[in-house]
């Protein structure tokens, strides 16, 4: 992908179907991501990134376990130093591997994440009391990512509650719609849904790592600001919906994961 030539291409269609000022706030919010797709012969596997399987941590390094002792299960490896190329100042920190490990019982969303280097990290299977997820490599493809504006969550990305409307010519503060899905999500939504799957290749709600997440039916802990990670969606194991793996401020700036959340969204 030459991302800047989608850059300009998404700063064009914003443009297009948000008027001027709209459309330039929107498109400055782009930001770059990946869609995960199972590795094959056509797709490689990104580096060590993986769904499932065992972890690969720096050897002496405990297995994280949820609160009541049970150990979690690794959800997804992260191989950062395959993916920060492309996200610039995005990923400033030397992540390595990240393994997300969450907890696999529904309504739990208990989730830590353990970062290692690369030229220690070993094989780490679950331990004997563990679930394992079943293993996909992953392939990351590079795509660029816009606030959410579909799914059946009305309001949409919390940040798009943040832009001023009024100044809109047809703002009725009074309207049975709200402004943002009078003003942004409405006149985006069918257009960028279809320039996603034509000209990147995903569908909001497919796999992806970093840039803005897709909300589907409801938004969690995007409302707090926490910044977007992983997506796996239920495709890859024949399972419905998706999961989110959502990370506080700045931790991918600081390489500090406290506080990680898994969010299911979705059908379930």
């Amino acid at each position: 992908m030459d991302q800047q030539r989608s850059l300009a291409e998404v700063h064009e269609l914003c443009i297009e179907l948000l008027g001027e000022r709209l459309g330039r706030q929107m498109a400055a919010l782009a930001r770059p991501g990946f869609v995960l797709k199972p590795a094959g012969p056509d797709m490689p596997p990104t580096g060590r990134s993986r769904a499932g399987g065992s972890a690969l941590l720096e050897p002496g390094t405990p297995w994280p376990q949820a609160t009541d002792g049970a150990p979690l299960s690794l959800f997804a490896v992260l191989d950062t130093d395959e993916l920060a190329p492309l996200l610039g100042d995005r990923l400033p920190a030397r992540l390595g591997l990240v393994n997300v490990f969450k907890a696999v019982r529904r309504g739990i969303d208990e989730c830590t994440i353990i970062c290692a280097d690369p030229a220690h990290a070993v094989e780490t299977p679950t331990p004997a009391q563990g679930e394992i997820l079943t293993l996909v490599g992953l392939h990351a493809a590079p795509i660029i990512t816009l606030p959410s504006v579909s799914g059946e969550y009305d309001e949409g990305d919390p940040v798009l509650q943040t832009f001023d409307y009024r100044a809109e010519p047809d703002y009725d503060e009074d309207h049975w719609e709200s402004p943002t899905e009078r003003f942004v999500q409405g006149p985006l939504r069918e257009e960028w849904d279809y320039y996603c799957r034509a000209r990147q290749g995903f569908a909001p709600g497919d796999s992806q790592a970093f840039g803005w997440p897709h909300i589907d039916s409801w938004v969690g802990k995007r409302a707090d600001g926490y910044e977007h990670l992983l997506t796996l969606s239920g495709g890859l194991r024949n399972d419905d919906g998706f999961e989110r793996v959502m990370v506080p401020p700045n931790a991918l700036e600081t390489g500090k994961f406290t506080n990680v959340v898994c969010e299911q969204d979705g059908l379930h």
